[in-house]
């Protein structure tokens, strides 16, 4: 590496490192915030290979950590998870097999019946059951899951 390169080089990590040090990040989230900064395409990709080799950034890890905060903390399903971690720019097959492996129907189950005693939602006809399935369907809940509970 040249002098120029060598020293955006170093700009692009401490930029990086000091991201990371406000909360963890995924490698898409910070390869965006890299590119808002203009670095260059090749500089970004050796600041992440580095990042990565460091330990600094695991998708995998964060993907897991960041679906066990939202089955504890928050009231999505299935569908609003992976939504959930679409955003945060994890790769589509790191999504698949943690949720494939971490959300259980028995699980979302669970979520779902939290989030209607939070709201006291409680079925007492039928147009009460079609109103709690959209506040589901709307929350990402599984249909599968839906049906069970609902109907």
């Amino acid at each position: 590496m040249d002098n120029s390169k060598s020293s955006q080089f170093s700009k692009a990590y401490d930029y990086a490192v000091f991201l990371l040090g406000i909360r963890l990040r995924t490698e898409g989230e910070l390869r965006e915030k890299l590119r808002s900064k203009n670095y260059e395409l090749g500089i970004i990709d050796t600041v992440i290979k580095q990042l990565i080799e460091q330990r600094f950034v695991n998708d995998r890890q964060y993907a897991e950590i960041f679906l066990d905060n939202l089955k504890k903390y928050k009231n999505f399903g299935f569908y609003g998870i992976k939504k959930k971690m679409m955003e945060k720019k994890l790769p589509p097959s790191i999504i698949e097999s943690v949720l494939k492996e971490g959300l259980s129907v028995e699980e979302e189950m669970k979520i779902a019946k939290r989030f209607l005693k939070n709201y006291k939602l409680q079925i007492t006809n039928y147009g009460e059951k079609q109103k709690i399935a959209l506040k589901l369907r709307a929350k990402g809940f599984r249909s599968e899951v839906i049906m069970k509970l609902v109907f």
